[in-house]
């Protein structure tokens, strides 16, 4: 199992819309199994987009190191197992209100969607064996 993103995939992710990075993300979870984020210690790093907490995550740890620097330099690169990550993160930022930011643009947010609609794709794909975004 690869770890790592293709370099041409690596090169069209700047470029990719909401639906694209969001599609892109959830092949390569399902994929490797793990979902990066980063951490100041023991505590995810979050951020405030238009008022609204988010959880900026990412597929692949080479992402997620990239995206430590400016306000999040600090932060190192940290990854929750899928189970771990649909069954206890998703369940507490659904709790919290939180959004997830997948794979943030260095412009800005990346694909903004909540825990709630995050784990019904992700269950609905486990339990079919086929990925949809269809609820």
């Amino acid at each position: 199992m690869r770890y790592e993103p293709y370099q041409d995939e690596y090169a069209a992710v700047p470029t990719m819309t909401d639906e694209e990075l969001l599609e892109y993300f959830l092949y390569r979870i399902l994929e490797t199994d793990e979902i990066w984020g980063l951490k100041d210690g023991p505590i995810w790093q979050t951020r405030k987009i238009g008022g609204q907490t988010t959880l900026p995550v990412w597929p692949f740890k080479r992402f997620a190191e990239e995206a430590a620097v400016g306000e999040w330099q600090h932060c190192k690169p940290a990854a929750d197992s899928m189970e771990y990550f649909i069954y206890r993160t998703l369940n507490k930022l659904a709790a919290q209100n939180a959004m997830i930011d997948i794979m943030p643009r260095t412009s800005g947010a990346g694909c903004l969607i909540t825990p709630q609609r995050l784990l019904t794709i992700l269950e609905n794909t486990m339990h079919s064996g086929e990925y949809t975004l269809e609820d």
